[in-house]
């Protein structure tokens, strides 16, 4: 029995009697008055009978009313509800410092595709079992653990993340891949501490942006949340960012990626990883690349130099943005045809018709399209051949294992395909002579790494 159903017999037991008492003190009461009275008459024993049996009646339906309202575990997985774990925790998180670790189920939603949603309710009792187990003979015996949504669990342990990072890590080599029951179960788990917050909200937001971006900057991690998403959004008002140029190998022109950090009121650098989910839960990430592009559109002169900027789908497919970009060659006639707009995207855009003309408005206006991910994302390949793009970068992966075979005869197949689309073909990650031979072999079209050049500034691309 794990400590989450230990706990709920246990409120159930105190309910029973918090409703039970009144009932049985009510039920002596009257008993008393009514023999120790004097006279006692058969009608007064069966109107004094009838009312204690409505009285009774009564508190058994609210008894089982009022424990249903009160279920603190949830139904499927006897783990804690969510708003019983958010109540527990912010009991205890205001005294002392305690950590928030998040252990999910990764595959969940394949699981319950594949061998239906009873297995995959099967699949949650046995992963909170083996949590509670690991950490029961690891001497923690009362472990708070709930259940967020799908296949999230969040346990409460008091102490600094620190202390927990080689527990965590051995959990994870023990069961970060196992089998039940013949069904592969995948478990990943990040944690924050109540350093960086107080607030239960804001610590489960950075456990997502954690679980989602799986980069951790333990510097910035010394910012409380409150204080990072202050720095954040001064920074983006006052326009304080730093833009870094990479070189990008192409034999037509000088082509540069952009990459671009917030700067803080101590004039420290606040990473994408840091600020990309804060300006997306704020819905504010547009405003920054409006700024980045009036930036680099403020760059771009009579030079033969081409410039790749970042933006995300949602942005580029906002029309203030949209408007935006347009007007920016009426300001700076320059920057026509020299910036190209890179974007990534997960999940299929459905109103893809849309999509395609607002891509080819961009392309009409001056902009060039530039598509990331290949061979990482199903959806850079769908929209390959949808829409009219004039670069497609590959996936990461496929840099770092570009010696293998296999990597090549597929990195072979995507790049004919990209270029019977119409498309030249990008690879990053270019750090030695014989990868960039093997790129050029495979006749890649721009190759990006630290073996053709270092990251410069601003102020060394104006010079």
């Amino acid at each position: 029995m794990t400590y989450t159903e230990q706990k709920e017999r246990e409120h159930r037991f105190a309910l029973a009697l918090r409703m039970g008492l009144p009932i049985f003190f009510l039920s002596s009461v009257t008993l008393f008055a009514l023999f120790t009275q004097t006279h006692t008459t058969l009608t007064s024993l069966i109107l004094l009978s009838i009312t204690l049996l409505g009285i009774m009646v009564y508190f058994i339906f609210y008894l089982i009313y009022q424990s249903s309202r009160e279920n603190i575990t949830d139904s499927v997985t006897h783990a804690f509800t969510s708003e019983y774990f958010f109540r527990l925790a912010a009991k205890h998180i205001s005294k002392n410092t305690h950590t928030i670790m998040m252990i999910s189920v990764q595959n969940l939603w394949s699981i319950n595709e594949r061998y239906g949603i009873k297995n995959g309710d099967d699949a949650l009792r046995s992963a909170v079992k083996k949590i509670d187990r690991f950490f029961r003979e690891k001497g923690i015996d009362k472990l708070p653990i709930g259940r967020h949504k799908g296949g999230d669990f969040l346990l409460f342990l008091s102490g600094e993340k620190e202390d927990f990072i080689p527990l965590l890590e051995l959990f994870l080599s023990k069961y970060q891949n196992y089998v039940y029951h013949e069904i592969e179960i995948r478990l990943e788990a990040v944690m924050v501490d109540s350093r960086l917050s107080n607030d239960i909200d804001h610590l489960l937001s950075r456990l997502y942006e954690l679980n989602h971006d799986r980069i951790s900057n333990e510097k910035e991690e010394l910012y409380s949340i409150n204080e990072l998403e202050q720095e954040i959004i001064e920074a983006l008002e006052e326009k304080r960012f730093s833009i870094g140029f990479w070189p990008v190998c192409c034999d037509e022109y000088a082509v540069f990626d952009t990459t671009v950090k917030l700067i803080d009121s101590q004039q420290r650098f606040i990473h994408q990883s840091r600020y990309v989910p804060v300006l997306n839960r704020l819905n504010k990430m547009r405003y920054l690349e409006s700024d980045v592009l009036e930036q680099i559109g403020k760059v771009c002169d009579d030079k033969n130099r081409n410039f790749i900027m970042s933006v995300s789908s949602v942005t580029l497919r906002n029309p203030h943005f949209f408007e935006h970009a347009l007007t920016l060659f009426e300001r700076y006639p320059n920057a026509r045809y020299k910036i190209t707009l890179l974007f990534e995207e997960k999940e299929y855009c459905h109103q893809l018709e849309r999509f395609a003309q607002q891509i080819a408005h961009y392309r009409k206006a001056g902009y060039k399209i530039a598509l990331d991910r290949l061979g990482g994302y199903h959806t850079a390949l769908l929209y390959l051949k949808e829409l009219e793009v004039d670069v497609v970068r590959f996936d990461p992966l496929y840099s770092r294992n570009i010696k293998k075979a296999g990597y090549q005869n597929i990195i072979q197949g995507l790049n004919l395909s990209a270029h019977l689309c119409g498309t030249k073909t990008w690879i990053p990650m270019v750090e030695d002579h014989e990868t960039d031979q093997l790129a050029q072999s495979l006749k890649i079209n721009y190759r990006q790494g630290n073996y053709h050049g270092k990251i410069v500034t601003l102020e060394e691309i104006k010079g």
